[in-house]
C-alpha cells in the first residue's frame, strides 16, 4: 500500500486537485493510504471527498485508509460522526 501526503487545507476550494492524483492511483494500485498529519483545515467537502476515495475502493475491491491524522482531521471527523468509517492508522 503505497501513502500519499496532504498538506494544508482541504476543503472546498481545492478538494479535487487535491485528491486527482491520489484517486487516479487508487484506480490503478486498489490500495492507497493518506497521510493526515499535516492537514490543518478540513471542512464538508473535504470529507466528502474522503467519503468518495472509500466508496471508490470499495467498489474496486480495494483498500483506502487514513494515516496519521491531524487534530482538526480527528475532530471534523468525530464531528461529522465518520470515525468508525476511517480507523487512523498512525503515520510509519
Amino acid at each position: 500500500m503505497s501513502t500519499f501526503q496532504l498538506e494544508g487545507s482541504l476543503d472546498l476550494s481545492n478538494v479535487m486537485k487535491a485528491l486527482e492524483l491520489p484517486r487516479s492511483y487508487l484506480q490503478r494500485s486498489k490500495a492507497l493510504a493518506l497521510d493526515m498529519s499535516r492537514v490543518t483545515w478540513i471542512d464538508s467537502a473535504g470529507l466528502a471527498g474522503l467519503v468518495r476515495l472509500l466508496a471508490e475502493a470499495r467498489k474496486l475491491g480495494g483498500e483506502f485508509r487514513l494515516s496519521g491524522a491531524s487534530d482538526a482531521v480527528r475532530k471534523a471527523l468525530v464531528f461529522a460522526r465518520l470515525e468508525a468509517l476511517f480507523p487512523v492508522e498512525k503515520a510509519t
